[in-house]
Protein backbone atom coordinates (compact mmCIF):
# COMPACT_ATOMS: atom_id res chain seq x y z
CA UNK A 1 0.00 0.00 0.00
CA UNK A 2 1.27 3.55 -0.58
CA UNK A 3 -0.18 6.59 1.19
CA UNK A 4 -0.36 9.89 0.42
CA UNK A 5 -0.24 13.03 3.21
CA UNK A 6 -0.70 16.17 2.18
CA UNK A 7 1.16 18.80 4.65
CA UNK A 8 3.72 15.90 5.47
CA UNK A 9 6.16 19.40 6.79
CA UNK A 10 4.53 20.03 9.75
CA UNK A 11 4.68 19.21 13.01
CA UNK A 12 2.19 16.50 13.18
CA UNK A 13 3.04 15.63 9.22
CA UNK A 14 6.29 14.67 10.71
CA UNK A 15 4.82 12.12 13.18
CA UNK A 16 2.33 10.64 10.96
CA UNK A 17 4.88 9.81 8.08
CA UNK A 18 6.75 8.19 11.01
CA UNK A 19 4.27 6.08 11.70
CA UNK A 20 3.24 4.80 8.50
CA UNK A 21 7.17 4.27 7.15
CA UNK A 22 7.32 2.40 10.76
CA UNK A 23 4.21 0.42 9.79
CA UNK A 24 5.95 -1.07 6.46
CA UNK A 25 3.90 1.21 4.61
CA UNK A 26 4.82 3.86 1.57
CA UNK A 27 4.89 7.02 1.75
CA UNK A 28 4.47 10.17 -0.59
CA UNK A 29 4.33 13.34 0.75
CA UNK A 30 3.51 16.17 -1.38
CA UNK A 31 5.40 19.11 -0.05
CA UNK A 32 6.50 22.65 -0.68
CA UNK A 33 9.83 23.18 -1.59
CA UNK A 34 10.51 26.08 0.81
CA UNK A 35 8.96 24.17 3.78
CA UNK A 36 10.62 20.85 4.12
CA UNK A 37 13.13 20.25 7.07
CA UNK A 38 15.17 16.94 7.13
CA UNK A 39 12.66 14.38 5.61
CA UNK A 40 12.23 10.61 7.36
CA UNK A 41 14.54 8.18 5.67
CA UNK A 42 12.17 6.66 3.27
CA UNK A 43 9.74 8.96 2.34
CA UNK A 44 9.13 9.58 -1.41
CA UNK A 45 8.29 13.30 -2.19
CA UNK A 46 6.27 15.25 -5.02
CA UNK A 47 7.00 18.74 -4.81
CA UNK A 48 3.86 20.84 -5.35
CA UNK A 49 0.59 22.51 -3.66
CA UNK A 50 -2.84 21.48 -2.36
CA UNK A 51 -4.72 24.03 -4.34
CA UNK A 52 -2.29 22.89 -7.70
CA UNK A 53 -5.10 20.55 -9.68
CA UNK A 54 -1.09 19.58 -11.38
CA UNK A 55 0.24 18.97 -8.23
CA UNK A 56 -2.28 16.66 -7.02
CA UNK A 57 -2.71 14.79 -10.15
CA UNK A 58 0.36 13.73 -9.80
CA UNK A 59 1.03 13.42 -6.38
CA UNK A 60 -2.35 10.80 -6.64
CA UNK A 61 -0.56 8.11 -9.19
CA UNK A 62 -0.89 4.70 -7.92
CA UNK A 63 -1.80 5.63 -4.11
CA UNK A 64 -4.18 3.75 -2.61
CA UNK A 65 -5.33 6.41 0.37
CA UNK A 66 -4.88 10.13 0.96
CA UNK A 67 -4.24 11.67 4.42
CA UNK A 68 -5.24 15.21 4.30
CA UNK A 69 -3.11 17.01 7.04
CA UNK A 70 -2.32 20.40 4.97
CA UNK A 71 -3.89 23.59 5.79
CA UNK A 72 -3.20 27.42 7.51
CA UNK A 73 -2.90 27.73 10.88
CA UNK A 74 -4.04 30.32 13.58
CA UNK A 75 -2.40 32.99 13.63
CA UNK A 76 -2.12 33.24 9.66
CA UNK A 77 -5.68 32.18 9.21
CA UNK A 78 -7.14 35.47 11.27
CA UNK A 79 -4.66 37.59 9.37
CA UNK A 80 -5.41 36.11 5.62
CA UNK A 81 -8.84 35.33 5.27
CA UNK A 82 -8.34 35.22 2.17
CA UNK A 83 -5.35 32.65 2.00
CA UNK A 84 -7.30 30.39 4.92
CA UNK A 85 -10.25 30.01 2.18
CA UNK A 86 -8.05 29.48 -0.47
CA UNK A 87 -5.92 26.36 0.73
CA UNK A 88 -8.10 25.21 3.89
CA UNK A 89 -11.33 25.23 1.81
CA UNK A 90 -10.21 25.41 -1.93
CA UNK A 91 -6.87 22.60 -1.45
CA UNK A 92 -9.22 20.68 0.03
CA UNK A 93 -11.76 20.97 -2.60
CA UNK A 94 -8.67 20.40 -5.02
CA UNK A 95 -7.76 17.58 -3.22
CA UNK A 96 -11.47 15.70 -3.34
CA UNK A 97 -12.10 16.79 -6.64
CA UNK A 98 -8.79 14.99 -7.91
CA UNK A 99 -9.96 11.77 -6.04
CA UNK A 100 -13.44 11.99 -7.70
CA UNK A 101 -11.85 11.85 -11.23
CA UNK A 102 -9.45 9.54 -10.05
CA UNK A 103 -13.05 7.08 -10.33
CA UNK A 104 -10.61 4.58 -7.26
CA UNK A 105 -12.64 4.59 -4.61
CA UNK A 106 -9.60 5.15 -2.18
CA UNK A 107 -9.62 6.02 1.77
CA UNK A 108 -9.68 10.11 2.37
CA UNK A 109 -8.85 10.55 5.93
CA UNK A 110 -9.22 14.34 6.34
CA UNK A 111 -7.58 16.53 9.59
CA UNK A 112 -10.03 18.40 11.18
CA UNK A 113 -10.03 20.24 14.24
CA UNK A 114 -11.63 20.36 17.42
CA UNK A 115 -11.88 24.18 17.50
CA UNK A 116 -14.81 23.51 15.15
CA UNK A 117 -16.78 23.12 18.59
CA UNK A 118 -16.15 27.31 19.93
CA UNK A 119 -15.50 28.12 23.32
CA UNK A 120 -17.94 26.31 25.72
CA UNK A 121 -16.99 27.80 28.75
CA UNK A 122 -20.75 26.85 30.70
CA UNK A 123 -20.38 23.35 29.63
CA UNK A 124 -19.04 21.57 32.35
CA UNK A 125 -20.00 17.62 30.68
CA UNK A 126 -17.11 16.40 27.78
CA UNK A 127 -17.69 17.11 24.20
CA UNK A 128 -19.16 14.73 22.19
CA UNK A 129 -18.80 14.41 18.14
CA UNK A 130 -22.37 15.30 18.10
CA UNK A 131 -22.13 18.84 20.37
CA UNK A 132 -22.74 21.30 17.94
CA UNK A 133 -20.14 23.69 16.28
CA UNK A 134 -19.86 26.99 16.33
CA UNK A 135 -16.86 28.01 14.77
CA UNK A 136 -15.89 31.50 16.21
CA UNK A 137 -12.37 32.40 14.21
CA UNK A 138 -11.39 32.03 10.78
CA UNK A 139 -9.54 28.59 11.30
CA UNK A 140 -12.59 27.00 12.50
CA UNK A 141 -15.20 27.95 9.88
CA UNK A 142 -12.99 26.85 7.21
CA UNK A 143 -12.33 23.80 9.10
CA UNK A 144 -16.01 22.79 9.04
CA UNK A 145 -16.77 23.81 5.29
CA UNK A 146 -14.28 21.77 4.44
CA UNK A 147 -15.67 18.81 6.61
CA UNK A 148 -18.92 19.49 4.88
CA UNK A 149 -17.22 19.70 1.42
CA UNK A 150 -16.15 16.11 2.14
CA UNK A 151 -19.18 14.76 3.33
CA UNK A 152 -21.11 16.08 0.29
CA UNK A 153 -18.54 14.81 -2.16
CA UNK A 154 -19.14 11.29 -2.52
CA UNK A 155 -15.90 9.92 -1.44
CA UNK A 156 -14.81 7.43 1.01
CA UNK A 157 -14.07 9.64 3.75
CA UNK A 158 -13.54 9.58 7.55
CA UNK A 159 -12.98 12.62 9.21
CA UNK A 160 -10.88 13.35 12.27
CA UNK A 161 -11.52 16.25 14.89
CA UNK A 162 -7.99 16.83 16.16
CA UNK A 163 -7.43 18.52 19.63
CA UNK A 164 -3.95 20.47 20.36
CA UNK A 165 -1.27 19.15 20.00
CA UNK A 166 1.48 18.34 22.27
CA UNK A 167 4.55 19.63 19.51
CA UNK A 168 7.28 18.26 21.42
CA UNK A 169 9.97 20.60 19.62
CA UNK A 170 9.29 24.23 19.32
CA UNK A 171 10.53 27.27 18.92
CA UNK A 172 10.70 30.76 21.20
CA UNK A 173 9.02 32.43 18.68
CA UNK A 174 6.27 29.56 18.34
CA UNK A 175 6.05 29.78 22.55
CA UNK A 176 5.49 33.62 22.34
CA UNK A 177 2.85 33.20 19.42
CA UNK A 178 0.71 31.10 21.39
CA UNK A 179 1.42 30.46 25.01
CA UNK A 180 -0.75 33.16 26.02
CA UNK A 181 -3.54 32.91 23.68
CA UNK A 182 -5.38 30.96 26.37
CA UNK A 183 -6.62 31.44 29.67
CA UNK A 184 -5.17 29.69 32.60
CA UNK A 185 -8.27 28.04 33.73
CA UNK A 186 -9.49 27.21 30.55
CA UNK A 187 -10.18 23.25 29.91
CA UNK A 188 -7.54 21.30 27.66
CA UNK A 189 -7.85 17.90 26.41
CA UNK A 190 -4.31 17.71 24.82
CA UNK A 191 -2.05 14.79 22.54
CA UNK A 192 0.99 13.57 21.96
CA UNK A 193 1.60 13.74 18.62
CA UNK A 194 3.01 10.14 17.95
CA UNK A 195 -0.56 9.14 19.76
CA UNK A 196 -2.33 11.68 17.46
CA UNK A 197 -0.02 9.93 14.62
CA UNK A 198 -1.46 6.82 15.74
CA UNK A 199 -5.04 7.20 15.29
CA UNK A 200 -4.22 8.62 11.41
CA UNK A 201 -2.32 5.20 11.06
CA UNK A 202 -4.95 2.99 12.52
CA UNK A 203 -7.74 4.85 10.62
CA UNK A 204 -6.46 4.24 7.22
CA UNK A 205 -5.74 0.06 8.61
CA UNK A 206 -9.19 -0.10 10.28
CA UNK A 207 -10.99 1.81 7.50
CA UNK A 208 -13.95 -0.07 6.71
CA UNK A 209 -15.10 0.54 10.85
CA UNK A 210 -14.35 3.46 10.65
CA UNK A 211 -15.59 5.09 7.33
CA UNK A 212 -18.02 7.92 7.11
CA UNK A 213 -17.83 8.54 10.47
CA UNK A 214 -16.61 11.98 12.35
CA UNK A 215 -14.49 11.06 15.50
CA UNK A 216 -12.74 12.96 17.91
CA UNK A 217 -9.35 12.49 18.87
CA UNK A 218 -7.47 13.94 22.24
CA UNK A 219 -5.50 12.36 24.95
CA UNK A 220 -8.22 10.93 27.05
CA UNK A 221 -9.52 11.65 30.48
CA UNK A 222 -5.94 11.37 31.94
CA UNK A 223 -5.30 14.74 29.87
CA UNK A 224 -8.36 16.62 30.83
CA UNK A 225 -6.46 19.25 32.81
CA UNK A 226 -5.93 22.84 33.07
CA UNK A 227 -4.40 25.45 31.00
CA UNK A 228 -2.52 25.69 33.75
CA UNK A 229 -1.70 22.67 34.50
CA UNK A 230 -0.36 21.70 31.03
CA UNK A 231 1.93 24.90 31.19
CA UNK A 232 3.61 23.72 34.70
CA UNK A 233 4.26 20.24 32.48
CA UNK A 234 6.00 21.82 29.87
CA UNK A 235 7.85 24.77 32.11
CA UNK A 236 8.24 23.01 35.12
CA UNK A 237 10.52 19.94 32.72
CA UNK A 238 13.11 23.22 32.24
CA UNK A 239 12.91 24.21 36.15
CA UNK A 240 11.05 26.96 35.15
CA UNK A 241 7.95 28.83 36.67
CA UNK A 242 4.68 30.14 34.90
CA UNK A 243 5.09 33.86 33.68
CA UNK A 244 2.63 36.82 35.33
CA UNK A 245 -0.54 35.45 35.16
CA UNK A 246 -1.84 38.89 34.05
CA UNK A 247 -0.42 38.49 30.79
CA UNK A 248 -2.74 35.46 29.54
CA UNK A 249 -6.34 35.72 27.49
CA UNK A 250 -9.15 36.04 29.52
CA UNK A 251 -12.11 35.27 26.49
CA UNK A 252 -12.34 31.94 26.72
CA UNK A 253 -10.59 29.64 24.03
CA UNK A 254 -12.50 27.36 22.03
CA UNK A 255 -10.41 24.15 23.40
CA UNK A 256 -12.23 21.56 26.13
CA UNK A 257 -12.69 17.77 27.32
CA UNK A 258 -13.78 15.46 25.08
CA UNK A 259 -15.49 12.01 24.99
CA UNK A 260 -13.23 10.04 23.39
CA UNK A 261 -14.64 6.26 24.03
CA UNK A 262 -15.58 5.96 20.36
CA UNK A 263 -12.80 6.96 18.63
CA UNK A 264 -10.36 4.98 21.55
CA UNK A 265 -12.12 2.03 21.01
CA UNK A 266 -11.72 1.81 17.42
CA UNK A 267 -8.28 3.41 17.08
CA UNK A 268 -7.04 2.11 20.02
CA UNK A 269 -4.51 5.24 20.11
CA UNK A 270 -4.09 6.53 23.86
CA UNK A 271 -0.98 4.81 24.73
CA UNK A 272 1.61 8.15 25.91
CA UNK A 273 0.80 10.20 29.28
CA UNK A 274 2.10 13.78 30.04
CA UNK A 275 5.22 12.03 32.27
CA UNK A 276 6.20 10.61 28.47
CA UNK A 277 5.25 13.71 26.87
CA UNK A 278 7.99 15.58 29.23
CA UNK A 279 10.47 13.12 28.38
CA UNK A 280 10.40 13.72 25.18
CA UNK A 281 10.54 17.24 25.28
CA UNK A 282 13.76 16.70 27.49
CA UNK A 283 15.15 14.47 25.00
CA UNK A 284 15.48 17.31 22.31
CA UNK A 285 17.55 19.37 24.66
CA UNK A 286 21.21 18.32 25.41
CA UNK A 287 20.84 16.91 28.73
CA UNK A 288 23.93 18.97 30.21
CA UNK A 289 21.36 22.06 29.21
CA UNK A 290 18.35 20.52 31.12
CA UNK A 291 20.22 19.53 33.92
CA UNK A 292 21.48 23.45 34.53
CA UNK A 293 18.01 24.45 33.42
CA UNK A 294 16.52 22.79 36.63
CA UNK A 295 19.11 22.70 39.20
CA UNK A 296 20.75 26.53 38.66
CA UNK A 297 19.50 28.70 36.02
CA UNK A 298 15.84 28.16 36.31
CA UNK A 299 15.73 28.80 40.45
CA UNK A 300 17.72 31.43 40.14
CA UNK A 301 16.76 33.64 36.97
CA UNK A 302 13.45 31.93 35.81
CA UNK A 303 10.95 34.34 36.81
CA UNK A 304 13.13 36.94 34.94
CA UNK A 305 13.20 34.44 32.18
CA UNK A 306 10.11 33.77 31.29
CA UNK A 307 9.04 37.33 31.53
CA UNK A 308 11.24 37.73 28.00
CA UNK A 309 8.73 35.50 26.39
Amino acid sequence: MRVLITGAAGHLGGAVCRAFLEDGTAVRALCHRTRLGKPAPGLEITWGDVTSPESIERALDTVDTVVHLAGILPPLTERRPDLAARVNVGGTGAVVDAVIRGQRRIPFVFASSTVVFGPCPDTGAVLGPDHPTNPASVYARTKLQAEDLVRKSGIDYVILRLTSVLYTRFSLREAKTHMFTIPLQNRVEVCHPDDMAIAVLNAVKRFDTVRGQTLLVAGGPDQQMTYEAVLKVVLGTFGLPLPPRGRFATEPFPLHWYDTSRSQELLQFQIRTMDDYAKDLASNVPPPLVTAMRRLIGPALGRYLVRLL
